[in-house]
């Protein structure tokens, strides 16, 4: 019998949920416009003067949650969140989101929050009636119908009222963005990992990813790594030995690898996945996506491989692309020393003198939205950054990086910094990214990737842009790989900038041409308008 090993090429590392948390607030303290509100002692008074908070917090109790020591719970953030001047949820909704994809009794104790569940009565009703009969509904009416569905005494019934629900807000999650977003992402995760709801909302997920057209597939088959349910698995390694799309696949790949940690797949679906790997990874020459290609070797970090198997995919993730390679060899998408000196750059460009342990998260973070081989740790560093006081600095350093052709026309290099930009950019970024949706022999990774960010970056463009545009990516696809998947990231991208009506326009006036295109913007164009109009809230 084989010798069978954890074997793991290169280790994968990333900072726990609750020392990037505790940063966060922490960077928000220290540089706080009050200078009375910077120090330990000033804050603690100033979070003591409501009078539910009057017990038990202190200086040290501050700093234990501001280093990771102790996890802070959500009340602590909301109070934050107060005393800085910022929008409730701005700093409790990326906390959300990374302690939910790390998990653990901590993770689940802070997402329970000390609130409690709200108690069934007219308030709860209305929500019910306004999710089920088109009525608007904000991230908060979200927030209050999941905790009282799975906390409270909602035991809602039938089932398919359930999965009604449940698809109303998944419709609403795949075309929100921002804080919106990820409020929307928590409170289905929320409904995924619930004994009543999981079953029909995995059943929602699993029908929506058999769906080419639908937007947002990546993030639809992602939800999926939440529960463990053994239906969640199959709908998982359905999309990798039998994917809707190349975005299902992925999604999927995404999912597993979170599966694999949380151990939710049985013996023999660990098996069918260790097939799917090894299709991936087996052929060096084989046409896979480079990103799928990354994502299946993150893989090798977990599964049950004998040595001399391990051994063998881990030689063909490297021989596939200089990422793959440093995936196997380094646990990142770029050798150890080539991560330094971009990370150093980036913060060399950055207004702050941080001290100490606060300095030194603040470089693990731009290391992970740079260089971890985990997407949705990279995304998850950019959510932090994003919420941080330093987003729009690094925002400006990311879009300079772009504007050395060097870095643009490298695929390695420039994906994962549009991907941030995603998150991260605004009105100042958009010219730069821009840009490299019209530039000419860029790699197609990279005009897409391009795409993609431009949907998520605010500021608007002028009609010339968007018609420029539509003509490259309608009359020369940038992947014949996958033409669908590249128009589809063209109408989302009209969709998300609000740009629907001119895109309608152009489908008009190009029709012979522009079929795909007319067809997959049929999906926003028929979306009710009470889902887009939510989605905003």
């Amino acid at each position: 019998m084989a010798r069978t090993a954890v074997t793991r090429p290169a280790f994968i590392r990333w900072t726990p949920w609750q020392v990037r948390a505790g940063w966060l607030l922490r960077a928000h303290r220290t540089r706080h416009r009050n200078p009375a509100l910077r120090g330990l002692a000033g804050f603690a008074r100033a979070y003591r003067e409501d009078w539910r908070l009057a017990g038990g917090v202190s200086p040290s109790s501050l700093s234990r949650w501001e280093n990771g020591l102790v996890p802070v719970t959500a009340a602590a953030v909301l109070r934050y969140e107060y005393l800085v001047g910022l929008a409730p949820y701005s700093l409790l909704a990326p906390v959300q989101t990374i302690a939910r994809h790390e998990g653990g009794p901590a993770a689940a104790v802070f997402l329970r929050g000390n609130r409690g569940a709200p108690q069934a009565g007219p308030r709860m009703e209305e929500l019910l009636d306004r999710a089920l009969d088109s009525g608007t509904l904000t991230s908060t009416d979200w927030d209050d119908l999941t905790r009282w569905a799975v906390g409270g005494d909602g035991h809602v019934s039938p089932g398919r009222v359930r999965g009604a629900v449940a698809r109303r807000l998944l419709q609403e999650t795949m075309v929100a963005d921002g804080v919106s977003w990820m409020r929307r992402f928590e409170a289905l995760s929320r409904l995924m990992t619930d004994p009543l709801w999981g079953p029909e909302t995995i059943s929602v997920c699993a029908g929506v990813a058999q769906q080419p057209d639908y937007t947002g597939l990546i993030d639809t088959v992602c939800l999926l790594d939440a529960s463990p349910h053994p239906d969640a698995g199959r709908a998982v390694l359905t999309q990798l030995t039998d994917p809707t799309t190349a975005d299902t696949r992925y999604g999927a790949l995404l999912a597993a690898a979170r599966k694999v940690r949380k151990r939710h797949f049985t013996a023999g679906q660990t098996r069918t996945l260790v097939n799917v790997v090894d299709d991936l990874l087996a052929a060096p020459h084989a046409p896979h996506p480079q990103s799928a290609v990354e994502a299946a070797a993150v893989l090798l970090h977990g599964l049950p491989l004998s040595v001399k198997h391990a051994e063998r995919l881990a030689a063909s993730a490297a021989d596939h692309s200089p990422s793959a390679h440093a995936v196997v060899a380094h646990g990142s998408l770029t050798d150890p020393v080539t991560a330094e000196v971009t990370v150093s750059r980036i913060l060399a460009r950055l207004d702050d003198d941080a001290p100490g342990r606060t300095a030194s998260v603040l470089s693990a973070l731009v290391g992970e939205l740079l260089h971890h081989p985990v997407t949705d740790v990279r995304l998850h560093a950019a959510m932090l950054l994003q919420a941080s006081p330093y987003g729009s600095q690094i925002a400006a350093a990311l879009a300079t990086e772009l504007r050395h052709p060097a870095t643009a026309r490298t695929e390695d290099r420039a994906v994962p910094i549009l991907y941030a930009l995603r998150v991260l950019g605004g009105p100042g970024q958009r010219a730069v990214v821009a840009g490299l949706t019209l530039a000419p022999g860029l790699p197609t990774g990279v005009s897409l990737a391009a795409v993609h960010a431009l949907a998520h970056i605010g500021g608007s463009s002028p009609e010339s842009y968007w018609r420029a545009v539509f003509r490259k990516y309608t009359r020369h696809p940038a992947g014949a790989a996958d033409q669908h998947g590249d128009l589809k990231r063209l109408v989302y991208c009209f969709a998300m900038g609000g740009e629907l009506n001119l895109l309608t326009r152009l489908v008009a006036e190009e029709q012979a041409r522009t079929a795909s295109a007319r067809h997959l913007s049929d999906w926003w164009t028929g979306l009710d308008r009470h889902v887009r109009d939510s989605a905003l809230q």
